[in-house]
């Protein structure tokens, strides 16, 4: 292994974001190294008079200065881990093991591997301190480990690779539908019996699957497409906090302002004072 990737890598930002329509209609320019992990949703990344494709599961690594365009469809839900890192000393070895932007070549349990340190960085880790931001940059720098560890075992062994296999392919669809359901019904009280039972399954086995293969409980991912949907309301800026509130599925305005803070490190009320409600 090259040594200068034993050095840690800054991490400049990091979270799960909605893509902004100007990223799909504007090519632009990236300061700094750029991350996705896919989480729903299919990209189509034009850059280097080149596209490359990227849908759940998959990894898309962008080098700084790389004019691109990140093009999905704005009528389906895109959701991605996103991070912006530099790597001083180790850019031009990591720009060396990449056969190009997207890394498709996962296994399951790689997959579940860098869901589960995105997972920590996103869960467990805050900038409230110095050693909050150790641990984010060691967790990143593990995920990155992670990646490489991910290209060298492929490396020459893409032709060996099996078919994906039938239990792989239902997993995949019962993550689908699951997201599929929570997208339509996330301003109702949603159970995991009620889940199951709609998807004629057990609460186990639902339960299991969905947070090995997404790396989320259902509960978290619930709490995070409400809260994407809220911030989308918020700043739309035709309803008060207690509509929004209501329209995202908590009946306690209180309540969802707690959750949205935790989640976004903001109140509601900044956001609503950015974009007040108009008044028609």
């Amino acid at each position: 292994m090259d040594e200068c990737f034993a050095e840690l890598p800054q991490l400049h930002s990091f979270g799960v974001r909605l893509f902004d329509l100007f990223w799909r209609t504007h090519y632009h320019v990236n300061q700094e190294w750029e991350f996705h992990f896919i989480r729903h949703g299919m990209l189509t990344l034009e850059c280097h008079e080149q596209t490359f494709a990227a849908g759940p599961g998959d990894i898309v690594l962008i080098p700084p200065q790389t004019r691109h365009r990140d093009k999905f469809d704005p009528r389906q839900n895109f959701e991605v881990f996103m991070a912006s890192f530099s790597w001083l000393g180790a850019e031009n070895c990591l720009l060396e093991h990449l056969s190009g932007p997207t890394l498709h070549d996962l296994s399951g349990d790689q997959r579940c591997r860098i869901r589960q340190y995105c997972d920590a960085l996103y869960l467990d880790t805050h900038r409230d301190s110095e050693f909050d931001q150790l641990l984010s940059r060691s967790i990143f720098h593990s995920l990155l480990l992670s990646i490489l560890k991910v290209l060298a075992e492929n490396r020459g062994n893409h032709s060996d690779k099996d078919p994906i296999s039938v239990a792989a392919k239902k997993k995949h669809w019962l993550i689908q539908e699951v997201k599929n359901y929570i997208q339509r019904n996330y301003q109702q009280q949603i159970s995991l019996e009620e889940l199951a039972l709609s998807l004629g399954i057990s609460q186990y086995h639902l339960s299991r699957v969905f947070n090995a293969e997404s790396g989320f409980s259902l509960p978290e991912y619930l709490t995070m497409v409400r809260m994407e949907k809220a911030k989308i309301l918020l700043n739309e800026g035709q309803q008060n906090i207690s509509q929004v509130a209501y329209a995202v599925g908590y009946e306690d305005s209180s309540y969802f302002a707690k959750v949205f803070r935790k989640h976004f490190g903001s109140s509601p009320s900044t956001s609503a004072m950015l974009h007040p409600v108009r008044r028609i």
